[in-house]
Formats: C-alpha cells, sequence, structure tokens
C-alpha cells in the first residue's frame, strides 16, 4: 500500500511535467542542462554530506539524460497522448521481460504491442516510434535504479545529487545563453521531474523493480486524461485498454 501511494503521487508529477514540456515546445540538451542547473545548488548542498556510490549516480545521469533527450524528440514528433501513453505502457513490459518473467509475460508484451498499433495515426508513426525508443530507455535506468537501491543500497538524496550535478557538466558545453531566458518554464519541470523519480526510486525500498514498473502504468491512464482535458487530443481508447491490460497481465 505504502508503494502504492507513492507511484501513484510519482504519477501526477509525471505527467504534468510531461505535459508541460509538450505545452512549452522547448527542447534539446539546453533546456534539460536548465532544468538541473535550476537544482544545482541543492545538489551541492546534499554532496557536501560525501559522495558514496557515486559512480552508480553517474551510470543513472548518463541513463536519464538519453531518456530526456529522446522523450523531447518524440514530443516533437508525435501527439502528447499517443508518446506518453506508448513509452509509460512499453516500459514495464520491457522491464519484465528483461527480468525472465513467465509466459505471461510475453502474452502481456503481445497485448502492449497489439495496444501500440492501435494507438498509432497515420501521421504519428515517427511519433510512436520514438515512444518506444523512450520506453526502451526508461527501461534501462529502472533496471539499473533498482540495481542501485536494492543491491547497492545507494543513498536516495545523494544518488539523486551526483546525477543531477554530473548531468549539468555534461551538458554545459551544449548549453546556449538563450536556455537562461527559458528559467521560468523550466522552473516546473525542475522541480517535478526529480520529485517524481525520487518517489519511484522511494517505491522501490517497499517493493520489487518489477513491480514498481508496472505500478507505474498509472501514468498511462493519468497522461491519457491531461492530454485529453488540457490539449484536446483524442486518444485512441481502444489502444490505451489494450495496453494497459497487457501491463496488468505482465504484473499478475
Amino acid at each position: 500500500m505504502i508503494a502504492l501511494g507513492l507511484l501513484t503521487a510519482s504519477a501526477g508529477c509525471h505527467a504534468t511535467w510531461n505535459l508541460l514540456l509538450k505545452k512549452g515546445g522547448l527542447g534539446g540538451p539546453a533546456f534539460v542542462w536548465m532544468c538541473g542547473l535550476l537544482t544545482l545548488p541543492i545538489s551541492l548542498v546534499l554532496l557536501a554530506r560525501g559522495s558514496a556510490a557515486w559512480w552508480a549516480g553517474l551510470v543513472s545521469m548518463a541513463l536519464h539524460t538519453t531518456y530526456a533527450v529522446t522523450l523531447q524528440k518524440a514530443y516533437g514528433a508525435g501527439a502528447f497522448s499517443t508518446v506518453y501513453s506508448v513509452s509509460r505502457g512499453c516500459a514495464p513490459v520491457l522491464v519484465a521481460i528483461a527480468s525472465l518473467g513467465g509466459p505471461h509475460v510475453y502474452g502481456g508484451a503481445a497485448l502492449v504491442l497489439v495496444g501500440v498499433l492501435l494507438m498509432e495515426r497515420p501521421r504519428s508513426s515517427r511519433g510512436v516510434v520514438l515512444g518506444l525508443a523512450v520506453a526502451a530507455c526508461t527501461a534501462a535506468y529502472t533496471l539499473w535504479d533498482g540495481y542501485a537501491v536494492t543491491s547497492l543500497h545507494v543513498d536516495l538524496l545523494m544518488y539523486l545529487a551526483v546525477a543531477n550535478v554530473a548531468q549539468v557538466v555534461a551538458l554545459s558545453p551544449l548549453a546556449r545563453r538563450s536556455a537562461l531566458a527559458n528559467w521560468r518554464k523550466a522552473l516546473p519541470v525542475a522541480v517535478l521531474m526529480p520529485a517524481s523519480y525520487g518517489l519511484v526510486l522511494l517505491a522501490l525500498s517497499f517493493a520489487s523493480v518489477g513491480v514498481v514498473a508496472i505500478g507505474r502504468t498509472l501514468n498511462v491512464v493519468v497522461g491519457a486524461v491531461l492530454g485529453a482535458v488540457v490539449l484536446r487530443e483524442r486518444p485512441r481508447v481502444g489502444g490505451l485498454v489494450v495496453i494497459v491490460a497487457g501491463v496488468l497481465l505482465v504484473g499478475v
């Protein structure tokens, strides 16, 4: 129950910052850098406590940065409801497959694939493909962060701080002065992004990686509702239902 509550709160934060990213029309490494820069002071204060398992944070940074840039490209190519549903729906299935699940896992994966095809619209195929790429990135960092929390027993705040500082440093050569002018649009994303994933990492302390990955399917529902209400999009409900059914089957 604790893990479910944390994942529900995370779903709200995650869907909201993704919506802001889509509406803002801002993308690229410079925007990711700006988001990290806004939370850099807090990260530096946390790092003053020490730097345990810093190398694990560096790996997480590389995976999360790849995810963030790929996500922005996906939103530039497809509708919010399509990209968000595909990326969030497929990620837990990939995690379950990587964890070597039983026959029901592959049945659920097949359902998710059907749902993805149903979600596709004539002009959104590139958005669907990039959504699948985002799902692969999500699965990769979920598996790694799960290992860091459960096997390496990293300090969550330290872990997030190392990843954030490393991201700012790594992306600084790609940053542009014009990115500073977008700090107001970046601020809510900079707050909600680490908050949403910090809740996920905390949930990993109460449940397995597979269960947490499946629980994040809540994001699909919240994202579809926001896309319909705020952006006036019309997600293909049939495809969304099939994706959720497939993910739930994986979690049986």
